[in-house]
């Protein structure tokens, strides 16, 4: 906040001095109230990427070097062709700020929000994935407050509007304890033709500018200023900052809006989320280099006596911005008319490349479109954290607790348990699209229907592992998250991020940003895998505290399985088939869960990434695939492989006869072998008679591989080949402490 003298008053503006000295100097005179107050929004963090801007170039090359990727960074959506005449656009963004002070309306609008972007695309919305970050819950209320009403924001919306939410993740940390983090993510679908009926830009001279949706209110005023910033004491006074949502209407405003994209007469959307009407005009004409008059008389509201400062910086829920061919006019309207739809035709546009906002016959706005849709960017300084070198080195204790009692309490920590208590909260399988529902896959599986094509995606990625490296720690991330669809059978296609970080501002905040973008731009370039679109959210800190979340890249995954034959899914399916360990198990216990549950520790060493050797498992699992020769399949995740082992046990009652003599390296201790998180790792099962192929295949390709043991009728998992000792695991006794955890520390 700057205190500044604007047109002889005194007032403080969310811009720095050198901000509004620069607005002056765009328009040649001082702005009013309304037109700083636009320029404050739109030159927020939060929409104008002035921090992030200047490294994520690095990933604007999407289009021009994948021929299937429609519309990439920079889009409100990112759009790929994924055959057939169909397309796929998805995105992901955060909702963390409002969230974390109101997290029921502040989880709902995000789903809200995220909607909006992907019907920008003239698509439908078909998924929710929410990937989410919380403190402990153990003895600690407030982190159970924002688990229990995120949770229910994002049920109560997106079943409502009818949309499944098939897929997130969960991971709870004490950095996340005031800073809570929501991000949403949606996939939508439809033809190719109906996606180049509407770009979010406004290219066209003469055509009109329509409002439709809920009406505009004083909420929501400067969401996007409040999220531009850190959490402090005060942040509760931002709480009418937070939006209002309304699913019975999105459910509506996505029909119309389908419906009128198929007239053909729509030339440009844009849905108003953060910055309201002033972020959807300034984009749609700045972006397509045109301009416009808006008549704010037209707008329908619904508190009185609003002024255009008001109308402008709005952000009230559940509008759309369309622009729209003038001999098609009242054949949208119609259609607006027929969902029962508020709307208005609030302006036109031209080719002056201004934005002129009139109050009746006042004018009140006059900007060049472009000022405020290409704000100035900022080079922020990097350094490394001092701290780092010495978490590095952290070794691990010789603990008292046996191996097996280790387990046992890995698998009901709060991140390895069962999610069940969030995920029976959505309705995922609304809409008939669901094939591999939640708990059957490493990724949400979801059919086109009227084809043999199905759509797989899968979010995440391991904050502590970025905490330790930031750059192999997001590429950690893209293993993994492939890794989840590759387990479902999916080849990945392409890429969206949501960056999640501290104060860009602080040199060693940034240096986990920027460490972390390189990671994801260098995988994958190397992977062949586009990246389509992402949200960066910064100033996840906490003022009063002085602490910052751990850098958490959160990454999205979706990719195409052509057969229904092809789905492969997660739990073992029968007694005497093969189990093998693909990938190599390194001493890499660095931000394990190990490390964390057991000793409290947050250093240590982390996985690193193998590109050539992740490449070569996936080339391989594809191979073993084409040829039918995997019957289950589960990427190693946190806990490292015995836990993976456990939870493919769960769903069909059956056990494992485990015999590791040889599968490991000698060198390495039986903890770090049963407990290490490297990753790119699987355990498959397969046909005892498949073996030798198997095996064949696995020197073509040049991957790792092991085979540990088989599948038993009975509810346990007896290891043989340990240095130590033999273990012997109840099933039984592994599952309910597996499903009780979220439900007894929710006290339900």
């Amino acid at each position: 906040m700057t205190r500044v003298n604007l047109n002889g008053e005194e007032v403080d503006v969310e811009l720095t001095k050198w901000e509004f000295e620069k607005v002056k100097e765009l328009l040649g005179r001082e702005p009013n109230l309304t037109e700083i107050g636009m320029a404050s929004v739109m030159w927020s963090e939060h929409c104008s990427y002035k921090s992030s801007r200047p490294k994520l170039k690095m990933f604007e090359d999407a289009e021009a070097n994948y021929d299937y990727v429609l519309a990439g960074p920079g889009q409100d959506a990112g759009v790929i062709d994924i055959g057939d005449g169909y397309c796929l656009a998805f995105r992901i963004e955060s909702h963390n700020h409002p969230s974390a002070i109101e997290p029921y309306h502040g989880a709902a609008t995000g789903i809200g929000g995220i909607i909006r972007d992907i019907l920008c695309m003239g698509v439908r919305p078909i998924a929710l994935l929410d990937p989410l970050r919380f403190g402990s819950l153990k003895d600690n209320p407030h982190s159970q407050w924002l688990f229990k009403y995120v949770v229910k924001g994002i049920a109560d919306y997106g079943n409502c509007t009818g949309i499944p939410t098939i897929g997130g993740e969960v991971e709870f940390d004490e950095s996340f304890e005031s800073n809570c983090l929501v991000n949403v993510a949606c996939i939508g679908l439809g033809s190719i033709e109906d996606f180049k009926h509407a770009p979010s830009r406004a290219y066209n001279p003469g055509d009109y500018v329509i409002l439709m949706g809920g009406s505009t209110g004083r909420d929501g005023i400067h969401g996007v200023t409040f999220a531009s910033r850190t959490l402090t004491e005060m942040s509760e006074a931002d709480r009418p900052a937070v939006q209002i949502g309304d699913p019975f209407t999105k459910k509506l405003i996505i029909e119309a809006t389908l419906e009128a994209v198929k007239t053909g007469y729509v030339r440009g959307l844009k849905d108003l989320g953060g910055g309201g009407l002033t972020c959807a005009t300034s984009e749609l004409t700045g972006d397509g280099n045109t301009g416009a008059k808006v008549d704010l008389r037209k707008v329908f509201t619904r508190e009185p006596g609003m002024n255009s400062y008001e109308i402008m910086l709005s952000e009230s829920q559940e509008r759309m911005t369309f622009i729209v061919k003038p001999e098609g006019l009242e054949t949208v309207l119609d259609v607006f008319r027929k969902f029962e739809m508020n709307f208005a035709v609030i302006g036109r546009t031209d080719d002056s490349k201004i934005l002129k906002v009139f109050d009746e016959k006042n004018l009140v706005v006059n900007i060049p479109s472009k000022a405020l849709s290409e704000s100035p960017t900022f080079k922020r300084e990097e350094k490394k954290p001092d701290y780092l070198d010495d978490l590095l080195t952290q070794k691990t204790p010789k603990s008292s607790l046996g191996l097996d009692e280790i387990i046992y309490r890995l698998v009901a920590s709060e991140n390895i348990c069962s999610k069940e208590w969030v995920y029976r909260q959505y309705d995922h399988e609304v809409g008939i699209r669901s094939v591999v529902k939640c708990g059957e896959g490493d990724s949400g599986v979801l059919r086109i229907i009227g084809t043999n094509k199905f759509i797989a995606a899968s979010v995440g990625v391991n904050s502590k592992h970025c905490f330790l490296d930031p750059y192999e720690g997001a590429k950690g991330g893209l293993v993994e998250i492939c890794g989840n669809i590759i387990a479902n059978g999916a080849k990945p296609m392409a890429m969206v991020n949501c960056c999640n970080f501290g104060n860009p501002e602080i040199p060693e905040s940034f240096w986990y940003f920027s460490q972390a973008v390189e990671g994801m731009n260098n995988f994958c370039r190397e992977m062949r895998i586009p990246i389509v679109g992402g949200n960066v959210s910064f100033y996840n800190e906490d003022d009063v505290k002085k602490t910052a979340i751990k850098a958490t890249p959160i990454i999205m995954i979706v990719g195409v399985i052509e057969g229904e034959d092809k789905i492969i899914t997660l739990p073992f399916k029968k007694a005497g088939n093969d189990l093998f360990l693909i990938g190599e198990t390194k001493a890499e216990l660095g931000g394990s869960e190990y490390h964390s549950l057991i000793y409290n520790l947050q250093g240590g060493i982390p996985p690193k990434v193998n590109d050539k050797k992740a490449k070569a498992t996936w080339d391989f699992l594809f191979d073993l695939y084409e040829n039918d020769l995997v019957k289950a399949n589960h990427d190693v995740n946190k806990g490292g492989f015995i836990i993976t082992i456990a939870e493919m046990c769960f769903n069909n009652n059956l056990g494992a006869e485990l015999k590791l003599k040889g599968c490991y390296d000698e060198n390495l201790r039986d903890d770090e072998f049963l407990f290490s998180e490297s990753v790119g790792r699987f355990i498959i099962e397969t046909d005892p008679k498949d073996y030798k192929i198997i095996i064949k295949k696995a020197e073509k390709f040049g991957a790792d591989i092991k085979k540990i043991g088989v599948l038993i009728p009975k509810p346990e998992i007896n290891i043989k080949g340990l240095k130590l000792k033999e273990l012997n695991l109840n099933i039984k006794q592994l599952k309910n402490l597996y499903d009780s955890t979220i439900p007894n520390l929710m006290e339900i």
